[in-house]
């Protein structure tokens, strides 16, 4: 079931590290003042948004079911794709462009004479399940004599761990069918295509998936995204998106050219484009706001790409998206303009005049296609907000700003780290928020001013998460690069901002925690697992439970809490939220609620032994979540250290 219609009450909490037993062994009692006859502002729903980008496993792997690395060839073999060659055989592999079926070249595999043993190409390091069903094609084409191409999947070292297909290409490209079972779970399966007659095969691609996956997305990982609900979702960068060509990303996905991708140095499929984007945005229910490229786009390309997506099909857009298969406009709202462009690590990185010209004539021509969308700038505190607000009012409806809180340790934590970890703590539990508030105080600085025509505009906090590094970190409990495994205590800080935030409704029009999938994300999986990150139970709770409208709270300012709150218009409930941020001191909270409420809901809890416990896809839960019975008021709540309590209650009739 949703977590977005289950999760009313969740207790966050961990057993503090053995160096700090010996806290105190009786709770604090304190009272909380909770008014819903003194309302704040409205909360956006979107303050509870997602961002992906194609970065580390994100897309590949993460939500996108591909299995192989460089299926169109893009690097020299012996990279993706190891040459497997029988002794003695007269056996070469190369780039052809006579080959060439998407992008530039073709994979060309050339037998003279005849082989003791398979000649061919193979990628390992695939992960497969018992029992499991992966379906697959690859398109080819063979010169010489009549003869079969072997396709083996392996999944051990005997004589009965693998399946072979036979395939019998022509002399002209076809796309040829292959499915396997595994009859064993592997973390290291091998994909071969290989030859034993003499003769030269082209391959233009191949493609190996789970054969349960969802129109090329992963089954599992779906699952996940939903429970989480984002209600909106950024795409497609970021960094990437300032070398993005999106027409690379739509057509046939098998005759969609590869390329090196340079923000992120690694390859780019084209699989996952705008369309499948948006195919995902429908099945996950999330609405979708994608950034244009205007690092070294155009404005024509960002105005065509609007009509590709909006347009009726009698535009030639929106023609060319009909014929992709897409006949409906897809009507989106949300367009960014370019991302981090004040940054010397962008693609195009321009001085703010420039990015005022350019943000400028870019809304002037996604306008002229589509007069009703929405617009968020590139904004950074400071003298660039200054200057873009000055010569952009009126072309603008959100301005975005980023905040990364760092820290350098990583997960999992060492005995050394953890201590380490706990006496940062103070600091670093409140840096996300610490954070997010410089951001705010900024905005408001410049719209107190009162001299620009800035009309209802308001923030967007379209990243805003938590980093080790940049580097990538082979040696993580992940697979591949760029791994963030956040922990009880990483949830707690991300908690902390999401208050931070909340308090500040009346600006943040929108917030998006960077990211979905992997990376520095809310789900992490492994080649064949998923499982829930800390941070994902936080966002899925609160995305449930905390909007409507925003109330103020009372609480002592000497207690370490963080508490918010919100009561729901529609249904007339009042959530609370409150974060117990010590490491050693239990709190029992008395909620004094003037009115009183009716009832409580159902209790959730995420429990960890530690606040340095994390989840690891195919491992157990270390940090689960359990439900349990409701707490009645009057009464007392416990909130234990290093935890996070989200309390619904029902405030009568609505």
């Amino acid at each position: 079931m949703p977590m977005r219609a289950l999760f009313l009450l969740v207790v966050a909490t961990g057993v503090a590290l053995s160096s700090l037993a010996g806290a105190q062994d009786q709770p604090r009692q304190v009272t909380i003042t909770v008014d819903p006859a003194k309302p704040g502002p409205t909360i956006s729903p979107y303050l509870y948004g997602q961002f992906i980008e194609h970065l580390g496993r994100c897309i590949r792997q993460g939500i996108w079911a591909e299995m192989l690395r460089d299926r169109k060839f893009l690097q020299e073999p012996g990279k993706s794709w190891k040459v497997q060659k029988a002794e003695g055989a007269d056996f070469e592999v190369y780039l052809d462009p006579a080959a060439a079926y998407a992008g530039e070249h073709g994979m060309a595999l050339r037998l003279k004479g005849t082989a003791s043993g398979p000649c061919g190409v193979q990628q390992t390091g695939l992960g497969v399940v018992a029992g499991k069903e992966y379906a697959g094609y690859a398109v080819l084409a063979w010169q010489g004599s009549k003869a079969p191409v072997s396709v083996t999947l392996r999944w051990g070292d005997g004589p009965g761990d693998a399946q072979t297909v036979q395939l019998e290409p022509g002399p002209v490209y076809r796309k040829l069918p292959f499915r396997f079972k595994a009859a064993r779970t592997s973390d290291d399966a091998t994909l071969s295509i290989a030859l034993t007659s003499p003769g030269c095969l082209w391959i233009g691609c191949v493609s190996l998936m789970p054969a349960d996956n969802i129109r090329g997305m992963r089954a599992d990982t779906l699952e996940l995204v939903k429970q989480i609900a984002p209600p909106i979702t950024r795409w497609p960068g970021g960094n990437f998106v300032s070398g993005y060509n999106w027409r690379d990303g739509i057509g046939d996905r098998d005759r969609r050219p590869p390329r090196w991708e340079r923000a992120w140095n690694d390859i780019e499929d084209n699989d996952f484009g705008l369309d499948e984007f948006l195919d995902f945005c429908g099945e996950v229910k999330t609405e979708p706001y994608i950034c244009v490229n205007a690092g070294l786009g155009s404005a024509r390309d960002a105005a065509d790409e609007v009509e590709y997506a909006n347009g009726s099909a009698r535009t030639p857009m929106g023609a060319l998206r009909t014929a992709n298969g897409h006949p409906r406009p897809y009507g989106v709202v949300w367009w960014g303009v370019g991302n981090e462009m004040y940054g010397d690590w962008q693609l195009g990185h321009i001085p703010v005049e420039r990015y005022a010209e350019r943000h400028n004539a870019f809304v002037a021509a996604m306008r002229e296609r589509d007069p009703s969308i929405k617009i968020v700038a590139v904004g950074a505190p400071g003298p660039w907000n200054d200057t873009l607000l000055a010569r952009c009012a009126g072309h603008l409806d959100l301005l975005s700003g980023h905040h990364y809180s760092q820290r350098g340790l990583r997960m999992p934590l060492s005995e050394q780290d953890m201590t380490k970890y706990a006496q940062q703590w103070p600091g670093y539990s409140a840096s996300v928020a610490a954070g997010i508030r410089t951001i705010v105080q900024d905005f408001r600085n410049r719209m107190d001013k009162g001299d620009r025509p800035l009309g209802q505009l308001r923030l967007a906090v379209d990243e805003w998460g938590i980093v080790r590094d940049w580097n990538p970190a082979p040696d993580g409990p992940g697979i591949g690069s760029f791994e963030h495994y956040y922990c009880l205590g990483d949830a707690i800080a991300a908690a902390r901002g999401l208050h931070e935030i909340l308090r500040n409704a009346d600006v943040i029009g929108m917030a998006n925690w960077a990211q979905l999938v992997n990376v520095i994300a809310t789900i992490k999986t492994s080649r064949t697992e998923v499982s829930m990150d800390p941070v994902g139970y936080v966002l899925a709770v609160y995305g449930g439970n905390l909007r409507g409208t925003f109330i103020p709270v009372e609480a002592p300012k000497d207690v370490p809490l963080d508490v918010v709150a919100a009561r729901d218009t529609a249904t007339n409930e009042l959530a609370v939220a409150i974060v117990n941020y010590s490491l050693t001191e239990d709190v029992n909270v008395e909620l004094a609620i003037p009115g009183g409420v009716e009832r409580s809901s159902l209790v959730w809890r995420i429990q960890g032994r530690s606040y340095a416990d994390t989840n690891v896809p195919g491992q157990p839960e270390k940090v689960t979540l359990r439900p349990s019975r409701g707490v009645m008021l009057p009464g007392e709540l416990e909130v234990p250290r290093h935890s996070i309590v989200v309390v619904r209650y029902s405030t009568g009739k609505r």
